[in-house]
């Protein structure tokens, strides 16, 4: 499966991953502060779909939070190979126990100093309280990536695939379709329990397709109460958008965090470009040169393009476009 996924990043995505001598590296836990994030990637299958769809280079995204003075990672997850699920919390080092164990690569980003002056821990703990214990977000778990309706679907997905294959879904698992397509668009037409049938002759009534609707913008604050859920819900990149969000770190930006995939964590100008790694980091990666993070678990070398790159707007995010293989994000997007 290794293997495998090797081959499809490196044919999907021109994303080639170069075997390290040294696979895991130590960090000193006091330096890692609340607001800090972790790229994470694993050659499970669908980490890299979900690099393919978005052009990201992780697959998970986590962050560090400090709660009563004990450090914990903090996450939206709902992996087969991980103990719990839901929005949850755990203890660094634990986390870092699991994350090995599951053959997780991960890498450490500080924020920048001015980014760190922003960001309200206490804020940002208070909204982690609030939605703890919340399901996955497998609601808008594809809205946050389809932002327009023909130019997000790979080349080889024609953007019409996408309604027509949970039409036959909700066929055989209605309230599997329910919970990752239909609640979205009724959410989006203003209505209630309508099948796919129905909510595409609802959108024709207004001069829409489903598509159209797939590209709404998903607005921070939506309340799902469908089959498997009650309440807020956030995908993992989205949930460490929205603690950012929650903790000031988007000053007076008007941010929707449900629109933020994988790549837009790592991409926005909120990190430390002048972090110093440990001489330990750089043993580990010796042909990556001064970057400004730290690998610190993994088989494989990750490589983060455009890193830290776009500074903070309002609505950043909402329609951006995302096609293979060059992903072209137009400015303002």
């Amino acid at each position: 499966m290794e293997k495998a996924n090797r081959e499809f990043l490196k044919w999907a995505v021109n994303y080639e991953l170069v075997e390290r001598k040294i696979q895991k590296v130590e960090i000193d836990e006091d330096q890692i502060q609340s607001g800090d994030y972790f790229g994470v990637l694993r050659l499970d299958g669908l980490d890299p779909i979900i690099m393919y769809g978005t052009g990201s280079h992780t697959g998970h995204t986590v962050m560090a939070l400090r709660i009563d003075g004990q450090l914990y990672i903090v996450e939206s997850q709902d992996g087969w190979y991980w103990p719990t699920k839901r929005i949850q919390r755990t203890k660094f080092k634990d986390w870092l126990r699991l994350a090995e164990d599951c053959s997780f690569m991960v890498t450490y980003f500080p924020l920048s100093p001015e980014s760190r002056a922003r960001f309200n821990e206490t804020a940002a703990v208070e909204f982690f309280n609030r939605v703890e214990g919340l399901p996955y977000g497998y609601h808008n778990n594809l809205f946050g990536w389809i932002d327009t309706p023909k130019e997000n679907n790979p080349a080889l997905l024609p953007p019409t695939l996408v309604p027509v294959a949970f039409s036959i879904m909700e066929k055989i698992t209605y309230n599997s379709t329910y919970l990752f397509f239909n609640e979205a668009l009724n959410i989006r037409l203003g209505t209630k329990g309508l099948n796919i049938s129905e909510i595409a002759k609802e959108a024709a009534k207004r001069n829409q397709n489903i598509n159209d609707l797939m590209a709404i913008v998903e607005e921070d604050g939506w309340q799902y109460d469908g089959f498997y859920h009650d309440g807020e819900s956030y995908v993992c990149s989205s949930f460490v958008a929205a603690v950012w969000k929650a903790g000031g770190l988007f000053g007076d930006a008007y941010i929707n965090a449900v629109e933020w995939g994988p790549k837009d964590i790592y991409q926005v100008d909120v990190f430390d470009k002048n972090y110093k790694p440990s001489q330990a980091c750089k043993d580990a990666d010796p042909t990556q040169g001064d970057v400004p993070y730290c690998q610190i678990l993994g088989k494989y070398r990750m490589t983060f393009p455009g890193f830290s790159s776009i500074p903070i707007y309002s609505h950043m995010n909402d329609h951006c476009p995302s096609i293979a293989p060059d992903y072209v994000r137009p400015d303002g997007c």
